[in-house]
């Protein structure tokens, strides 16, 4: 498996991963930050897809996993965003895992092509000042190093690790950054006193953004974390690629990655070890890491009061609050300040802003009490569209289905007794059972039983429905639904 590069390009790399938990209930583990449009009409992950849209960038490459595959195409799609490529993380074992499954893919494509790393879901307000940062860092990359993007505080963070640069990298007379030298440059989350004298030191937050050659950072994982190198080596060399005709599909083997540690970040695995470490500060670029609600409201545009509204709410005598309503319900605060009201399809949270931190105890009970809200949506993105749930009442639910451009989906009935398919307006789609096909009739009902291997196929450019589940097993996470048993793979290739 190999990243194919330019050599007058960089390549990015965008990683989409995490659990999604820190920013309950908007986030879920099926929902993550990076796919929710948090500050404009776009997602985090969209917003970092547009970033390098320039011309100093090849087509990116995205690494994902297969829970996340159908909103990562989807939302590629919406931004009509040419991909290089997917590379499917089997398993999630930390960015240092991350960074060598980019590496060594991208290092047997071209061992001294630029590759930018760079998480989806941060917000950078000024994407040119970013770009300019890139552009500074390229000579110490290309004189292999491992360059990291450091941010200039605003503040005495305690949420964030921090870098000390040392002695100045010039080049043709400009300094254009910093080496970071071992031991102490690389600094963990720091309590607000050691935070302060950080900030007087003139020390940076480290972002995670990274832009290396990527034989570079393979010859530092095999001397720093050679347990890690020779896991993600081997699940690449013995994986395999799938050409989509768009972009490629690569899937390292899963007996192999598995053997990679758990939860190996990157700093401690080669950055705190490295001697070819450097740093490019990165000042009014606007640069967040949404880890919490009230980040939010620290980010975004405030009324006069200091309130930050977004959805259908009205505020009245109250200051400094957050309202995300869009559950198509009015949020109304009177007389109330410094308070987050977050109502979504199924949880509304009230908290104090000073509070925001608390989310996490408040998930942790509600996993004690199995509470589905915690990890899944009502809602999911298919590869062929979507399906959501409208409501339940007695032993039924009713949900809505659409199929976006000629999609089609082939299934085995499941997580109900039996299902009722309603077509609206004047779309066409079909049906077939037992390989023979019948048109849908706009508003007449069409049911299938479990067990039946029912296939649904879209005719028009888009096809809405009307889905009515009887008897559902209400533990059947959405994301599950619509199992495919007759899926039609195109040929497999081994990889290396």
């Amino acid at each position: 498996m190999s990243i194919p590069t330019k050599s007058v390009k960089i390549t990015p790399a965008i990683m989409i991963g995490g659990s999604g938990t820190r920013l309950w209930p908007l986030s879920r583990s099926n929902m993550p930050k990076q796919f929710l449009r948090l500050v404009d009409d776009r997602s985090l992950f969209q917003n970092t897809l547009a970033r390098v849209n320039d011309a100093m960038f090849s087509a990116p490459w995205l690494l994902t996993s297969r829970a996340f595959i159908d909103m990562v195409n989807a939302q590629a799609r919406q931004m009509e965003q040419e991909l290089a490529g997917i590379v499917l993380e089997p398993f999630q074992r930390g960015t240092a895992a991350a960074l060598a499954a980019v590496a060594v893919a991208a290092s047997q494509g071209d061992a001294d092509g630029l590759v930018l790393a760079m998480p989806a879901d941060h917000v950078i307000d000024d994407p040119a000042f970013f770009l300019e940062a890139v552009k500074k860092a390229v000579p110490l990359a290309e004189n292999s190093k491992i360059v990291t993007f450091g941010i200039v505080p605003t503040e005495p963070e305690t949420g964030f690790g921090y870098i000390r640069p040392g002695d100045p990298y010039v080049v043709d007379g400009e300094e254009v950054g910093a080496l970071v030298n071992q031991p102490g440059g690389f600094l963990e989350k720091p309590d607000l006193e050691r935070a302060k004298q950080f900030v007087e030191m003139g020390y940076l937050w480290n972002a995670g953004i990274f832009l290396f050659r990527a034989s570079a950072l393979v010859e530092e994982l095999k001397r720093h974390a050679p347990a890690v190198y020779e896991a993600v080596a081997a699940s690449i060399a013995g994986g395999t690629s799938r050409d989509l005709g768009s972009h490629m599909l690569l899937m390292p083997a899963e007996e192999h990655f598995a053997r990679c540690p758990l939860d190996i970040p990157i700093d401690t695995a080669v950055l705190e070890k490295s001697a070819n470490v450097a740093v490019v500060p990165c000042d009014d670029i606007g640069w967040a890491d949404i880890g919490s609600l009230s980040a939010l409201w620290d980010i975004s545009d405030k009324d006069e009061n200091g309130n930050v509204l977004r959805g259908d709410s009205f505020v009245s005598q109250s200051r400094n609050c957050l309202v995300h309503a869009q559950s198509g319900r009015r949020v109304v605060l009177s007389h109330i300040d410094d308070i987050m009201v977050i109502d979504c399809e199924d949880a509304v949270v009230v908290l104090p802003k000073a509070q925001a931190q608390r989310v996490k105890e408040i998930v942790n009970s509600l996993k004690k009490m199995d509470a589905p809200e915690v990890s899944f949506t009502r809602s999911a993105v298919k590869s062929w569209g979507a399906v959501r749930i409208d409501r339940s009442y007695g032993d039924s639910q009713v949900c809505a289905v659409s199929f976006q451009g000629r999609n089609s989906v082939t299934y085995m009935v499941s997580g109900a007794e039996r299902e009722t398919w309603f077509l609206h307006g004047d779309q066409r789609a079909e049906y077939g059972v037992d390989g023979h096909f019948t048109p849908f009739v706009s508003g007449n009902p069409v049911s299938f039983s479990r067990g039946q291997v029912v296939t649904i196929r879209n005719a028009s450019g888009l096809s809405e429905f009307t889905y009515v589940r009887k008897d559902p097993d209400l533990n059947w996470k959405i994301d599950d639904w619509f199992p495919q048993v007759a899926e039609v793979e195109a040929p497999k290739v081994r990889l290396g």
